[in-house]
């Protein structure tokens, strides 16, 4: 099939023995990523999402169990990979961008040496002189300024703008195919977020890469996002394009996201929305639907049944009310 899915997940499970029990984190996941194209995967923190990222890559703690019905990426079932193949996939095949820059870049080396790695790693046979001038011409791909000088600095020499932007050029160095960029505009203010998210577009379009966006600002995933599944507790509750989700939210948790984010569906001088409580305890999740206790639309079967998933035009939902007539 010409179009196939560069990233297919069915039925994603990833857990973590603790002292107090099995922690369900990833609770039967399933989306397809297609060439070129973005998905973002919204909730807010404690939902899941990171780890959903970090379990096709391979970089949980040895106490996560991770399975799956099909995990596969660009016809190879990441699942049966050793932990050689999974190197080699990381950075050459699927790269991150780490939520917060001054923690995912060592503090002890100097920019050069962290980019550098990624082309010797990946090519061995590569001579210093190339590493060097490869490492200049992502710098200034990623829109680094002076990026011979900046090669010689360490992370905290750099502003947080400068320091995402090195993160991408490490992530974008050995040309993968599929990015995930973990919250990438997180602790940056609004103008240099700008400045990132352009950057993200003009880079997608230059290569053609696919990306995995994972926020909980539905504000960035209009701008860079074409398709959005919402994650909840472990679950993905509703999938779909951008424009659909944003013009008909059919899952209340997703309705109340978008409102809570002013300039989508609040104009200025409206009222912004809140979701009461917090996400759930995953040792501890509710019975019936894991959103139950804080939506204004829960009903009684809400409360002792999991809604089944519905699928309609392309999207899907997992809510009761989709029987009834979502919520206005």
């Amino acid at each position: 099939m010409e179009n196939r899915a560069l990233l297919t997940v069915k039925n994603l499970r990833t857990s973590f023995q603790t002292p107090e029990g099995v922690v369900q984190s990833v609770d039967g996941v399933s989306f397809d990523v297609a060439r070129g194209e973005t998905l973002a995967l919204v909730g807010e923190s404690g939902c899941g999402k990171t780890v959903t990222s970090l379990s096709l890559i391979g970089l949980l703690a040895p106490s996560a169990s991770v399975t799956a019905d099909e995990l596969s990426f660009d016809g190879k079932d990441l699942l049966s990979m050793d932990r050689e193949q999974r190197r080699l996939l990381r950075g050459s095949g699927i790269s991150m961008i780490f939520q917060e820059p001054m923690t995912s870049l060592n503090p002890v080396y100097r920019i050069d040496r962290q980019i550098g790695e990624v082309f010797t790693c990946h090519n061995p046979h590569m001579s210093k002189k190339e590493v060097h001038e490869r490492s200049v011409e992502m710098l200034r791909r990623v829109g680094v300024p002076n990026p011979e000088e900046r090669l010689r600095v360490y992370p905290h020499q750099l502003s947080g703008g400068l320091r995402q932007r090195v993160m991408i050029a490490i992530a974008l160095a050995a040309g993968a195919p599929l990015v995930i960029a973990d919250e990438p505009t997180t602790a940056l203010d609004v103008t240099i977020q700008a400045q990132i998210l352009q950057l993200m577009r003009e880079l997608q379009q230059e290569s053609g890469m696919s990306v995995i966006l994972i926020t909980h600002d539905f504000g960035v995933v209009s701008q860079l996002a074409q398709r959005v599944a919402v994650m909840y507790a472990g679950k993905i509750v509703e999938e779909g394009s951008v424009e659909d989700i944003f013009r008909d939210p059919w899952h209340p948790y997703t309705k109340l996201l978008i409102l809570s984010i002013p300039g989508i569906k609040v104009r200025r001088g409206g009222r912004l929305e809140s979701i009461s409580g917090a996400v759930p305890n995953p040792l501890r999740f509710p019975k019936g639907c894991r959103f139950h206790p804080r939506c204004p639309y829960a009903m009684d079967i809400c409360r002792e049944q999991q809604p089944p998933e519905t699928e309609q035009d392309g999207r899907r939902v997992s809510c009761f009310l989709r029987g009834n007539g979502h919520a206005e």
